[in-house]
């Protein structure tokens, strides 16, 4: 009895010492030569500096990729559901929308990704600029704690 029960407590160290190796394997893999960067979330529109850069983003389809941190979800919801038609009407649409369930590897936490195709640049714009979204906007502004929103170009 004695030896069954140190086989079992030898086997259960050696499985979580594998799985331990492995993760400090896979660390490793993507550790080598990676420099952290701060990530800064709170960020609720661009700088100037980045509107005239997305302004001269060549005339082709970007993805909008949206990481998002909420501070009322309810309200958030709220612009997603209004958001669809000013999207249709510049001819973007979504198409993806996930809850964040970790991070993987960095240091924040995401609640949602939301992916936006839009057929150019000045479509997102031409948008956000528009009275119909202005007055969703609020919805927005009050749900989110802040994000970061990459443009995506097909290779």
């Amino acid at each position: 009895m004695e030896n069954e029960k140190t086989s079992k407590s030898r086997r259960g160290f050696i499985a979580k010492s594998s799985a331990a190796a492995g993760l400090a394997a896979v660390a490793g893999l993507f550790g080598k030569g990676a420099k952290a960067q701060m990530v800064e979330v709170n960020a609720m529109g661009p700088t100037p500096e980045q509107a005239r850069a997305f302004v001269q983003l060549p005339d082709q389809p970007v993805v909008m990729v949206n990481l998002l941190k909420f501070a009322d979800e309810a309200s958030y919801n709220q612009y997603g559901a209004d958001v669809v038609e000013p999207l249709s009407r510049v001819g973007a649409e979504i198409i993806f929308s996930g809850e964040c369930r970790m991070t993987f590897i960095g240091s924040v936490e995401w609640d949602r990704i939301v992916l936006v195709r839009y057929p150019n640049s000045r479509a997102l714009l031409q948008m956000a600029q528009s009275a119909e979204y202005q007055a969703i906007s609020g919805s927005r502004t009050n749900g989110l704690e802040g994000q970061i929103n990459l443009a995506v170009f097909e290779s």
